[in-house]
C-alpha cells in the first residue's frame, strides 16, 4: 500500500496547502516531494517533475507524493503550483528558491510554447498550460530538425543502421537545451540532450570517430566508443555556459577518476579545475574544439594555482565565475538579496551562518531577525564597506570592477560580476587576511560580488 511505501523525509518543511487547487513542491537534490489536498493533482504534478511512477502516502490533510527529481540534481527550494480550472497553472517560489529551479520546473510541467515568466510581488512567477504526463517537452533543437527536413522517423532509421546499443543504465531526459547527460559503460558512451549540436559536439570530444545520433521523443541520443579507460561506469551531468565554459557534476556513484577523465577529454589545455560541491566533486573549465588536443593529466592543478586570488592577470583574462557559480566557489552558506535600493540586505539560511555573515557586513544590529520554518532570516543596514556607492569610487575598469577606498572606515572595497576579477582588484588595496567576500542578488541586475578588507597602509 502507498502508506507503507518508503518515502524519505525532507529536511525542509512540507507545508499543508489550503486549497485543493494548490500543490507544494519541495526539491532537495535528487528528491522531490509534492503535498496537496487533492491526490490526483499531487500524483499528476509528481509525474511531470520526476522520473518513473510516484510513491504516494496519506497525511492528516491530503497526501504526499515523492519521486526522483527529473531536473538538475543540485537544486533546493520550495515552489507552489496553482492549477486553474481551464488547465493553466501558476508557479510561485515560497522560499529562497533560485530562479533557475523555478524556470526548470516550469519547463517540466508546461506545454510547449505556453510558458512565460514575469516579476511578481514576491519574486519571479511563471505561468502556462499544464502538459499531460505522457506529453513531450518541446525544444528548439527539435524545431531546427523539422526546419532542416530531418524527421524523427528518418533519424530513427539512421540510428538503427548505425546500431546504437542500448545502455543498461537509464538515459535521463535533460530539461534545458544547455544540458547533456553522459552515460559511460565500459567501451560505450551515450549522450542525451535536447540540442542535437551539443550532443554531437560533446560526443566527439569523449569518443573515438564520428558519433551515431538517433532521435528521441524529446531531443536526441548520440553514441560512440568511449575514448577514456574502458573499465568505467557512471553518469555525468554536463552544463555548457553561454561563454563556452562548462561544469561537470556526477549524477550517481560515478568515480572521481571517471569525472576527472571526462573533464580532461572535454576541457581546453590548462583551463580545468576541480572543487568539492554539495553533491560531490565538480569540475569546471573551457570547452575545447574537436581539433584541439585533449588536456593531459596534471594541468588541472596548475590551473587552480594560476586562478588563485591575488595573482595578477591581464584585463579580460580572469576566469569567469559569476552568479550561483561564485556562491559555490566561495562556499557561501546563506542567500542574500538587496532591499531598499541596496542600502539594506536580507540574509536567509541557518541561524549560525546568518549571524556570522551579519557580523561581517551589517552596520550595527539587525533591524529584523526571525525564524521562518527551517530557515532563519536577518535584515539590516549594510556597513559603508559593502555599499555600491560612495566617495572616492573608481571604475568600472576593463573587467567591469569598481573600487573604493574609505579612509574613515580604513577599508578598501571592490565589486562587480566576476568573482576572480573582483577579488584580484580588492587585493591590490587591502590585506589578504582581512578580505571578506559576499555574493548578493539584485533582482533588477542579477548577482553582485563584493569584496572588502582592511586598507593597506602605504
Amino acid at each position: 500500500m502507498a502508506e507503507r511505501a518508503e518515502i524519505p523525509k525532507s529536511k525542509g518543511p512540507l507545508q499543508r496547502p489550503v486549497d485543493p487547487r494548490h500543490a507544494l513542491l519541495r526539491v532537495e537534490g535528487k528528491n522531490a516531494w509534492i503535498r496537496s489536498l487533492d491526490r490526483e493533482l499531487a500524483e499528476s504534478f509528481c509525474r511531470l517533475v520526476t522520473r518513473g511512477n510516484p510513491v504516494t502516502g496519506a497525511r492528516s490533510a491530503g497526501v504526499v507524493s515523492w519521486g526522483i527529481y527529473a531536473g538538475q540534481p543540485d537544486q533546493t527550494g520550495t515552489v507552489i503550483l496553482d492549477r486553474k480550472s481551464d488547465g493553466r497553472f501558476k508557479l510561485v517560489p515560497l522560499d529562497d528558491a533560485a530562479d533557475g529551479l523555478l524556470e526548470q520546473v516550469a519547463q517540466l510541467v508546461g506545454r510547449e510554447g505556453s510558458v512565460s515568466g514575469e516579476e511578481g510581488k514576491h519574486g519571479r512567477v511563471f505561468r502556462g498550460e499544464l502538459r499531460k504526463p505522457n506529453g513531450s517537452i518541446g525544444t528548439e533543437a527539435m524545431a531546427r530538425e523539422a526546419e532542416s527536413g530531418i524527421g524523427a522517423g528518418e533519424e530513427k532509421a539512421k540510428a538503427r543502421n548505425g546500431k546504437i546499443p542500448k545502455s543498461k543504465g537509464a538515459l535521463q531526459r535533460p530539461v534545458d537545451k544547455r544540458h547533456a547527460l553522459l552515460r559511460v559503460e565500459g567501451e560505450n558512451a551515450w549522450i542525451r540532450s535536447l540540442d542535437r549540436e551539443l550532443a554531437e559536439t560533446f560526443c566527439r570530444l569523449v569518443t573515438q570517430g564520428n558519433p551515431v545520433t538517433g532521435a528521441r521523443s524529446a531531443g536526441v541520443v548520440s553514441w560512440g566508443i568511449y575514448a577514456g579507460q574502458p573499465d568505467q561506469t557512471g553518469t555525468i551531468f554536463f552544463d555548457r555556459k553561454s561563454d563556452g565554459r562548462f561544469k561537470l557534476v556526477p549524477l550517481d556513484d560515478a568515480a572521481d577518476r571517471l569525472l576527472e577523465e571526462v573533464a580532461r577529454l572535454v576541457g581546453r589545455e590548462g583551463s580545468v579545475s576541480g572543487e568539492e560541491g554539495k553533491h560531490g566533486r565538480v569540475f569546471r573549465g573551457e570547452m575545447r574544439k574537436s581539433d584541439e588536443a585533449a588536456q593531459t593529466q596534471g594541468t588541472g592543478a596548475a590551473s587552480e594555482a594560476e586562478g588563485a586570488p591575488g595573482d595578477e592577470a591581464p584585463a579580460g583574462e580572469f576566469e569567469t565565475i559569476t552568479g550561483e557559480d561564485a556562491i559555490a566557489a566561495i562556499g557561501q552558506r546563506v542567500a542574500m538579496e538587496f532591499i531598499e535600493r541596496g542600502i539594506k540586505v536580507r540574509i536567509r539560511g541557518k541561524r549560525a551562518d546568518c549571524e556570522m555573515t551579519a557580523k561581517h557586513i551589517l552596520k550595527g544590529s539587525p533591524t529584523v531577525a526571525s525564524q521562518q520554518g527551517a530557515k532563519y532570516m536577518i535584515e539590516g543596514n549594510l556597513s559603508k564597506s559593502y555599499l555600491r556607492k560612495g566617495a572616492r569610487q573608481q571604475g568600472p575598469d576593463a573587467n567591469g570592477v569598481c573600487t573604493r577606498e574609505d579612509s574613515p572606515e580604513r577599508s578598501f572595497t571592490a565589486f562587480g560580476e566576476n568573482l576572480r576579477a573582483v577579488e584580484a582588484a580588492c587585493l591590490t588595496g587591502c590585506k589578504k587576511e582581512t578580505m571578506f567576500t559576499i555574493v548578493v542578488n539584485d533582482r533588477s541586475t542579477g548577482y553582485v560580488v563584493i569584496s572588502s578588507g582592511r586598507r593597506r597602509m602605504v
